[in-house]
């Protein structure tokens, strides 16, 4: 782990876990923005950018456009585009805009075909009264990876998880899981201008998963 990476674990107070391997940070924040998002941005100086996908509950997606990025997030497999309220019964946070449900997925890879992303995080929520245990896993593009581990209840207990790569860019994230579960309120960004370190600008990382 680098000086900046041990830093940075330091800065994350609101973090439940930070872990690093070969460049890349690992973030667990909680149920809330100040303890996600927010606590995410303050800990790795980055702009965020959210991705959105629009459309009806129970569409199947299996790709995001990111134009912000010149390419698009991916999924292994199509997922169930649903709203809260509307397909998805709870979240957290106050939030009510869509999730994507694995339609019983328990493993599943986002491959992020975009150039020169240093930043991910996202929230998710199981689909059981239990819970579910999370192991999450980044790999870049030099070759680094880093996975963080967690558990967060049922009804509305959407929680917050991130990585940030110092030294190279993101390239895909592989969540896995004792359930299936929705994701959202995902995001992608790069450092802030002025923010030390510098980020190797990939390119589209092979062909995009349709």
């Amino acid at each position: 782990m680098t000086a900046k990476q041990r830093a940075a674990c330091a800065a994350a107070a609101a973090a439940i876990a930070c872990a690093a391997h070969a460049g890349i940070v690992g973030f667990v924040g909680d149920t809330t923005l100040q303890g996600g998002w927010y606590a995410f941005e303050d800990a790795f100086d980055v702009d965020m950018t959210v991705i959105y996908h629009g459309g009806a509950p129970y569409e199947s997606v299996v790709s995001i456009d990111v134009p912000e990025f010149g390419g698009s997030l991916d999924f292994d497999a199509p997922h169930s585009l649903r709203h809260i309220g509307y397909g998805w019964a709870t979240w957290s946070h106050g939030y009510t805009g869509e999730v994507f449900y694995t339609n019983g997925a328990t493993f599943m890879g986002y491959d992020l075909n975009l150039a020169g992303v240093s930043a991910f995080d996202a929230y998710v929520e199981p689909n059981s009264d239990t819970g579910g245990h999370y192991t999450i896993t980044a790999f870049g593009s030099a070759g680094g990876e880093a996975t963080v581990e967690f558990y967060t209840p049922w009804a509305y207990g959407a929680r917050h998880f991130g990585f940030y790569a110092e030294d190279e860019a993101l390239q895909r994230i592989e969540v896995s899981a004792t359930g299936d579960w929705a994701i959202g309120e995902w995001r992608v960004g790069t450092p802030a201008p002025g923010a030390a370190g510098l980020l190797i600008l990939a390119g589209l990382r092979g062909r995009r998963r349709r």
